[in-house]
């Protein structure tokens, strides 16, 4: 099964597991709720749909949110039911009333719109019922506390296999990103070659950041986790591979810039091409190989955490002994001034 298949199969599984999670806990807090005497039982699983986030942790601050921004929006709006009628004006002056504090006081965006929900609902249905006030309190927590407890013991959310697919995914795009240097570096790097590799690395950055984005997803996911176990070594595994591929990134696009440069200047010898297109391959070979090792290990291995060691690659080119010493100020010197040049670039 290859990488895309992998990762339709787990959104499918994924919206399978979040569907049951709702249903069931908006069928356990409707209820509880009526058993605990509530008049206005939609109010708990109304809280469930809107607890169950994509982890936990997102879960367990958003009903947080939601219980705070009730409790606020029903300090406000108790001292002024009885003395205002329902209508848009009253609505809109209370809601500007109640909500001018919070962001005085920078409260997060969704205890806002909780409070303004809880404004407007309150003073709308205590004029019919005086049951609202306190079953919207009991059954927002209600619903909150049943949408984390589900949440935890049914199928808790660890997206730490996503992590390593989308760095193994990653690891490949770089490999074979490699390859193609190799080989349009022994082709004599050809200009219309050369921008569409500059396309691919554009490419593959921003592929590095969703791999980053889906890393910071794992680790969210596996806190207030109780089942996580060897997660949180398989995730630390998976970012020193990703630590790792990211340098693999940084010296290809750099590379990648020196030789295009380099062969402008018509002085690139065939002997020194046919040198860097074999070492190129190797890189991008072995770069291949850890990837698809990485993405077949499903278990915790110490040693992995060195995947990429790059010293078992022999360096396939050397320089005159004459260049050994100035090597160095040779480097910095081809750095700082492709960096001034970048800076008197103007794009509009």
């Amino acid at each position: 099964m290859d990488i895309n298949k992998r990762k339709q199969k787990f959104e499918l599984i994924k919206g399978l597991i979040l569907i049951t999670k709702i249903s069931l806990a908006s069928g356990v807090s409707w209820e509880l709720a009526k058993m605990l005497g509530s008049k206005h039982p939609y109010l708990a699983p109304l809280t469930v749909i809107l607890s169950i986030q994509e982890t936990i942790q997102h879960s367990a601050v958003y009903a947080f949110y939601r219980i705070t921004g009730t409790l606020f929006g029903i300090a406000v709006t108790i001292f002024f039911i009885k003395h205002l009628e329902v209508n848009g004006w009253t609505i809109g002056s209370l809601l500007t009333m109640g909500t001018v504090l919070p962001v005085v006081l920078r409260l997060h965006k969704t205890i806002i719109h909780q409070i303004s929900l809880t404004i407007l609902l309150v003073f709308v249905f205590v004029h019919k019922t005086n049951y609202y006030v306190s079953d919207r309190i009991r059954d927002t927590i209600i619903g909150a506390l049943v949408a984390i407890i589900i949440h935890i013991i049914i199928v808790p959310p660890n997206y730490v296999k996503e992590a390593r697919r989308t760095v193994t995914q990653f690891g490949i795009d770089l490999g074979q990103l490699l390859k193609k240097v190799a080989y349009w570096v022994n082709n004599n790097c050809t200009f219309v070659e050369g921008e569409n590799l500059i396309e691919d690395t554009t490419n593959l950055l921003q592929e590095l950041h969703e791999v980053e984005k889906e890393f910071r997803k794992a680790e969210k996911s596996l806190r207030l986790n109780p089942f996580v176990r060897n997660k949180k070594q398989l995730l630390k595994q998976n970012e020193q591979f990703l630590f790792q591929l990211k340098h693999g990134y940084t010296y290809i696009s750099g590379v990648l810039t020196t030789f295009n440069e380099w062969s402008e200047t018509n002085s690139l010898p065939t002997v020194d091409r046919q040198k860097w297109a074999v070492q190129l391959q190797a890189l991008g070979e072995y770069i291949t190989e850890q990837a698809n090792k990485n993405l077949e290990n499903h278990s915790i291995n110490k040693s992995s955490l060195d995947l990429l060691d790059l010293s078992s690659i022999p360096l396939q080119i050397s320089i005159p002994p004459e260049l050994e010493s100035p090597r160095y100020q040779l480097s910095l010197y081809n750095d700082t001034l492709k960096f001034i040049e970048k800076l008197g670039t103007r794009r509009y």
